[in-house]
């Protein structure tokens, strides 16, 4: 008897409640499953033609790819799902034996460990997860299966189906959809494009095409151009992950209309800010003194590791935003901190994150 029915049949017991199932079970029966459907050809990549939808939706068995773009944040770009053809049954399946490592072209290392992967396909899953009502009728689904050994070929399989080059990061291409959808800049900086990595940080995907970040934050953008945040009156303070703390605050606080009157006038006051006229002498600070402290200051007080400051990598991406955020809120709030004591990573590490949730779930 096959595994797939051997899967089929424990549908109405909850024995195939496969989150509960010890390490390795679930590999062991997902890679069985693989071996009894698959079409031998000799290679490391392979077809399997009727691989079983539920089968498909169990994320125990088949693990989200770790390095795939954010596609909760794609849902409402996928409402073609709603009309069902068949080639919205075509998957790809990664398959990890041993231990390997990603290495990302921002130096980034993600480490993937033995598994079962969904290449591609992790949007389509999401949306039926989110969207049952739309699920295909269809009991199967066709499997691209292909057997990875290290970090390089599993990139390289996966940028195969989600290409970077097909991606519009590019400076030219952010000024283009500028221009194309009218949105009003005057600063060199905002013209010019040039805050793509700003504009993947507030985003939440780097992945994602310049129409769809524009699109998203474009009141944004003419609202923190306004304010001088692409133009700081001191340089220390323009850079990508400012911009972005400044993109993410303004769509945050931009209502009601009390809160972003203080939003607004706390970036105007950055956008101001310069390194010989800022006072430190209270004991306590609200957020935008540590902010100014802490960029002009690099290391002072720790609170951002040092060479994170201004870079744009992966790694020093949530450092800069999670202190940056907590600090804006803070003033948001008007809480003044302990210079000394009161500012702690502990408060605010993750903060990027969570505020990224909530941003998402009001977008979709």
């Amino acid at each position: 008897m096959s595994n797939v029915l051997k899967l089929n049949e424990c549908d109405d017991t909850g024995d195939n409640d496969w989150s509960l199932a010890a390490p390795g079970e679930a590999l062991s029966h997902m890679i069985d499953v693989i071996e009894d459907h698959k079409i031998n050809t000799g290679e490391s990549s392979y077809p399997l033609p009727d691989l079983p939808r539920d089968v498909f939706m169990d994320r125990h068995l088949i693990v989200r790819n770790p390095i795939n773009r954010n596609e909760r944040r794609r849902l409402n770009k996928l409402k073609f799902l709603k009309k069902h053809n068949r080639t919205h049954d075509e998957i790809a399946l990664f398959i990890v034996r041993e231990p390997i490592e990603v290495k990302t072209k921002d130096g980034d290392i993600y480490p993937i460990e033995p598994g079962v992967y969904l290449g591609n396909g992790n949007g389509r899953r999401l949306w039926y997860e989110e969207y049952p009502d739309y699920a295909p009728k269809t009991k199967t689904l066709i499997a691209t299966v292909h057997e990875v050994t290290n970090g390089e070929e599993y990139e390289l399989l996966y940028d195969c189906y989600d290409s970077d080059d097909s991606v519009e990061k590019s400076a030219e291409k952010i000024q283009g959809v500028l221009s194309f959808m009218g949105v009003n800049v005057n600063s060199t900086k905002a013209k010019s494009g040039a805050f793509g990595s700003a504009l993947s940080m507030a985003y939440g995907d780097w992945k994602a095409s310049a129409k769809d970040r524009i699109s998203t934050f474009k009141s944004e953008i003419e609202l923190i151009d306004k304010v001088g945040m692409f133009s700081p009156e001191d340089k220390g303070l323009s850079f990508q992950a400012m911009f972005a703390m400044s993109l993410i605050v303004a769509k945050l606080y931009g209502t009601p209309e009390k809160s972003k009157e203080r939003m607004i006038s706390g970036l105007q006051f950055l956008a101001s800010a310069k390194q010989d006229d800022m006072q430190y002498g209270d004991q306590k600070w609200d957020g935008l003194t540590a902010i100014c402290y802490e960029v002009f200051n690099p290391g002072g007080k720790g609170w951002i590791p040092v060479g994170d400051l201004g870079a744009t990598k992966g790694s020093s991406q949530a450092p800069q935003l999670d202190f940056f955020l907590y600090c804006f809120e803070k003033y948001m709030m008007s809480q003044k901190l302990d210079k000394t004591k009161g500012f702690k990573e502990s408060n605010w590490k993750g903060k990027w994150a969570e505020i990224a949730d909530l941003l998402d779930k009001s977008l979709i």
